[in-house]
């Protein structure tokens, strides 16, 4: 290590007296892992004054090997300051022993938790999401001239911490380049963890940014799946090869972790909710490193994904609920007697006369509550047409939300939804005599529109917009 780095390192140097005082001197009790450097070990380090719970990583110097190693990861740490990446606290390089000290993090690795049960499908997206503002750092931040390629993204070099937050740990073999060299070809030996390893590095004979990207696609699918990337003895023991081939053959449900399933859409047992992240960690497994993903572009789709599972947990509207054998009575099985309107996402219906829904909502709770059951004449059923993107879905939740606080006379009444395996249904009152739409071209209806009323109809729809864009309590 040239003699210039090290002098720029010097804050960053702790006394070993210090280091063997906070592990208790390296007591075997305090072990709390063991890397491909040496073990590591927890403890309580006195710094500024403040009392920091510390990982002391003690290379193991018998092997007269880990120097360069070392070096790199205190040299790329030290300039590092990201909420997702692990903190340096400083080194020792003193009497024979390297250490280098970052923030204890109390949860440890993703890999220990791959297959826990209990760490939701929500937590799981906050992770992936995490881990993917991380890299995307790596790869570009102003105050830098230069970007990081890690070269080792897996599991185990993702730490949690106490919330579940991940720090994105493990830069012993990354690389330091110039921005404007970020995506060039850098002649290095294949290295890293078997499992994640880009397939392109051994053909073109070096390493991109888009080798990280691989890595990071492999970590999603252990997240998504509960599985290893690599589990020796089975027959599909390479989770990347074995998730490519059931997003290709779209049977992804049968390595999804059953827990999550259900979690997943909040309501059904449907994968479709979470589609964009499958998506995602799809085309980070690309063979060509052209095709795969920016990190920028993979971060904006985690972080929307995050946000429509956020909505489908926060959202309660049960009184609302209206079954689906209820909507298909009400409409004769959705038969194309009742359907009179096809749009970009919906199919509408008009429900049969004088059935009632709230009637059959809950028999029990009308009883119980001293309710009168509702006759719905004038009802529109809207039934989102399935498509293979989220949109239609986004659609759907934000309309309801929104005209679950709407009360204006000149908008449209929520009655109902219904949100059952693949169907996705809004219920509102519909207008007694019918849409302004089908009044337009035709010159009979057109007649019964007199000035008066198409005045009465341009007041009424301004008063509407104007409750939308400046009276509502809570604007989205």
């Amino acid at each position: 290590m040239a003699s210039t780095t090290i002098t720029k390192l010097a804050h960053l140097q702790i006394p070993l007296e210090d280091i063997l005082k906070a592990t208790n001197n390296f007591h075997h009790g305090n072990i709390v892992g063991h890397g491909g450097l040496g073990p590591a070990y927890k403890g309580h380090l006195l710094r500024s004054g403040e009392l920091i719970k510390i990982a002391a990583l003690r290379l193991d110097c018998r092997q007269g090997e880990g120097d360069i190693e070392f070096w790199t990861e205190i040299s790329v740490l030290s300039d590092l300051k990201h909420t997702n990446i692990v903190s340096i606290i400083g080194f020792c390089d003193e009497k024979d022993e390297k250490i280098i000290i970052t923030r204890y993090e109390p949860k440890g690795s993703l890999k220990e938790h791959l297959n826990n049960p209990n760490l939701t499908w929500t937590q799981r997206l906050r992770i992936c999401v995490g881990v993917a503002r991380a890299m995307s750092y790596l790869r570009y931040d102003d105050e830098r001239d230069y970007g990081v390629i890690h070269r080792n993204i897996n599991s185990s070099t993702i730490l949690l911490d106490e919330n579940w937050e991940p720090k994105l740990s493990g830069f012993k073999v990354s690389i330091k380049q110039s921005d404007n060299r970020m995506d060039q070809v850098f002649l290095f030996e294949p290295i890293g963890t078997i499992g994640y390893m880009d397939p392109e590095i051994e053909k073109i004979g070096g390493v991109t940014h888009k080798s990280d990207v691989y890595s990071f696609g492999v970590v999603l699918f252990e997240i998504l799946s509960g599985k290893r990337a690599y589990i020796k003895n089975e027959a599909n023991r390479y989770l990347d090869l074995l998730a490519k081939d059931h997003y290709e053959k779209k049977t992804l449900q049968d390595i999804i972790h059953p827990d999550l399933l259900t979690q997943m859409s909040g309501f059904s047992h449907r994968v479709r909710v979470s589609l964009s992240s499958l998506k995602t960690a799809y085309s980070c497994l690309k063979v060509e490193q052209a095709h795969r993903p920016r990190m920028l572009d993979i971060v904006h789709e985690l972080e929307n994904a995050l946000e429509f599972q956020l909505r489908r947990e926060n959202f309660n509207m049960v009184h609302l609920k209206i079954s689906l054998d209820d909507i298909k009575l009400s409409t004769h099985n959705f038969s194309d007697t009742c359907v009179f309107r096809y749009t970009n996402y919906y199919t509408w219906y008009n429900a049969v006369p004088d059935y009632s829904f709230e009637e059959k909502r809950s028999s029990h709770e009308v009883k119980s509550k001293g309710k009168i059951p509702k006759s719905y004449d004038n009802t529109f059923i809207r039934r989102l047409i399935p498509k293979d993107h989220k949109i239609g879905e986004e659609l759907f939740f934000t309309e309801l939300e929104l005209l679950k606080r709407i009360k204006h006379p000149n908008i449209v009444t929520l009655k109902g939804f219904c949100v059952e395996g693949s169907e996705m249904i809004i219920v509102t009152e519909s207008g007694s005599n019918r849409c302004l739409f089908d009044y337009l071209g035709n010159d009979k209806d057109m007649r019964i529109l007199t000035w008066e009323r198409r005045l009465k109809i341009c007041i009424d729809v301004a008063s509407a917009l104007n409750y939308l864009h400046f009276e509502m309590e809570t604007k989205m």
